[in-house]
């Protein structure tokens, strides 16, 4: 959940508190500069209720508190500032901007999912799937046809993904997971039941964990071993389609793949082709850009 949220919601605030979380959501960035003093003063309260309120967020004190905040803010206006990602379009636009808003959104999509980007995690994610012999994908709804296309991506290239569209199935395999074993979990607000019992099982039996999910902060945060943060722009309900928050997932899936095709390079495009000429050794290209130099295709055979 985004630090804007919980402070919005203001759930088990003191009166005191809860003005401070006012004039914190008022003065945005703007508390960039502000010693715990100055805001205290500002919100009409004290040092030990700002003290507090960054303690029930989460935070050690004020300064942790401000610096991700600030981030935060930082994010939130970095992206996405022509196009709602909940209503790109309205009733009475055109066919043109219709389209062109879906772009458009497409386009913001992924270069806020690659802002939020964290080298280092992405280099251990593909070590961790490397030493892992068996990977699950867990997840539901849409998720699963994007993991469907993650799994078959990785296996065209020798490394077997296991994803259920059951969530019993699910729940055994995370249940009867081992510490050889890999879960890559999916969930856009992290905090569904299925996911809880997931994680649970998994740290129990000190399985590898990645959890694909929103920014901010998250009660998995120094439970699972990575987490690789999604767009984070979509209401829970009213929005005309998930398009932000599917386009950033199947990228995501994308770019942990390609960390791993990379890793094997040579190995992994070889035995690609040799798959693919396996199991389509009839295909025609129909068109001239489709076709193959046949110098690489007698290598591969």
């Amino acid at each position: 959940m985004l630090i804007i949220e919980k402070l919005e919601r203001m759930e088990q605030l003191s009166e005191a508190e809860k003005e401070v979380a006012k004039k914190v959501i008022e003065l945005k960035g703007q508390i960039k500069d502000m010693s715990i003093r100055e805001l205290a003063s500002d919100s009409y309260t004290s040092t030990s209720a700002v003290t507090r309120l960054c303690h029930k967020m989460g935070f050690r004190g004020y300064h942790d508190f401000k610096e991700k905040y600030l981030e935060e803010m930082k994010y939130l206006h970095e992206h996405f500032e022509n196009i709602d990602a909940n209503i790109p379009f309205l009733k009475d636009d055109n066919l043109a901007k219709v389209l062109g808003s879906v772009s458009e959104l497409y386009q913001e999509t992924a270069k806020d999912t690659l802002s939020l980007v964290d080298y280092f995690d992405y280099i251990e994610a593909t070590k961790m799937i490397d030493r892992s012999q068996n990977i699950y994908v867990l997840c539901i709804g849409v998720a699963i046809e994007l993991g469907k296309i993650f799994a078959d991506r990785m296996m065209r290239i020798g490394k077997n993904v296991i994803v259920s569209e059951n969530v019993n199935e699910q729940f055994y395999q995370s249940y009867n997971a081992t510490q050889d074993d890999t879960f890559i979990l999916i969930s856009y607000s992290g905090t569904t039941l299925k996911t809880k019992q997931y994680i649970e099982n998994i740290l129990k039996r000190k399985a590898h964990s990645i959890l694909i999910t929103s920014r901010g902060e998250s009660q998995w945060q120094d439970k699972v071993d990575i987490i690789l943060p999604m767009t984070t722009r979509e209401k829970l309900y009213s929005h005309i389609a998930s398009y932000t928050s599917t386009v950033s997932i199947m990228l995501i899936l994308d770019m942990l793949y390609s960390c791993y095709f990379h890793k094997h390079y040579d190995e992994a495009f070889q035995h690609k082709k040799e798959v693919a000429l396996s199991y389509e050794p009839l295909r025609k290209a129909s068109q001239k850009v489709m076709e193959e130099d046949q110098n690489e295709i007698l290598f591969s055979k």
